[in-house]
């Protein structure tokens, strides 16, 4: 499994977020894309799901152009995690992740389908909420459902949309390491859109650096998460501690 993505460009209206984006992710790697507000995090990711479609470039699974994936075949290759989700009818938390299985499921859900959804909710941790409603949990547990809902789907791409940005400090661990164990173990790919960036220090094999839209640095968190680099896209001073080979990230005060 292989995504290569070349020359991508997209505009709202007449403001460009996307420009000239070109980048490879391989198999079983966890890509963090990191950027401030505004740089494009969201907008590749929603590019990569087919979501929004791109005024230029292309985006290739397997040398495969993504505009020639049927909507199933879509659902069974990307599982996506939006930021949040606005929910107008009532649904169980089993119902909400039993959707995953939508691209899998004939007239009615078999019994595997069944096994599928309590194995996730069991792995997330949140098989006691099975049966509460979805649209009366917290910010957190929602997320949760919706990290299980792309994982019952059993993709080979799991695209996350701040992935963590309602949880707390514990929640945020186990959701990252369930990512990774997941990835290293089916061979998949995570492509993570990110705030955190000692969370992306910990868990991601390559970082993508973006502002304006642009790719601004890609490489190892030690390679991309460098004093100049962060000072140039966040406008702040930092100090980096290294414990353990991971990089640490300590906020120091904003640039004028």
């Amino acid at each position: 499994m292989k995504i290569r993505i070349r020359g991508l460009e997209f505009r709202y209206n007449s403001i460009p977020a996307l420009k000239n984006v070109t980048l490879d992710i391989h198999e079983s790697e966890i890509v963090a894309i990191v950027g401030p507000n505004g740089s494009g995090k969201s907008t590749l990711i929603k590019c990569m799901d087919r979501i929004l479609k791109p005024q230029k470039g292309v985006i290739l699974i397997d040398g495969r152009n993504i505009e020639d994936f049927s909507q199933i075949e879509i659902a069974r290759t990307i599982g996506y995690v939006p930021q949040s989700i606005r929910q107008f009818f009532p649904a169980t938390v089993f119902e909400v992740v039993l959707l995953g299985r939508r691209p899998y499921i004939g007239w009615r859900c078999s019994s595997r389908d069944v096994e599928k959804v309590f194995k996730v909710l069991k792995m997330l941790k949140i098989e006691h909420i099975a049966m509460r409603d979805f649209s009366e949990l917290s910010g957190g547990q929602q997320q949760k459902v919706l990290i299980a809902r792309a994982l019952a789907q059993e993709p080979e791409i799991l695209l996350l949309d701040e992935p963590t940005a309602n949880l707390d400090i514990k929640h945020q661990l186990e959701v990252m390491e369930i990512v990774r164990t997941i990835v290293k173990r089916r061979g998949m790919i995570a492509i993570v859109a990110i705030h955190d960036l000692n969370l992306a220090s910990r868990y991601a094999d390559r970082i993508v650096m973006m502002k304006d839209g642009k790719i601004f640095a890609v490489g190892k968190p030690d390679e991309v998460l460098t004093l100049s680099n962060i000072e140039k896209i966040y406008s702040i001073k930092v100090k980096i501690v290294k414990l353990d080979g991971t990089v640490h990230i300590m906020p120091l005060t904003p640039l004028n």
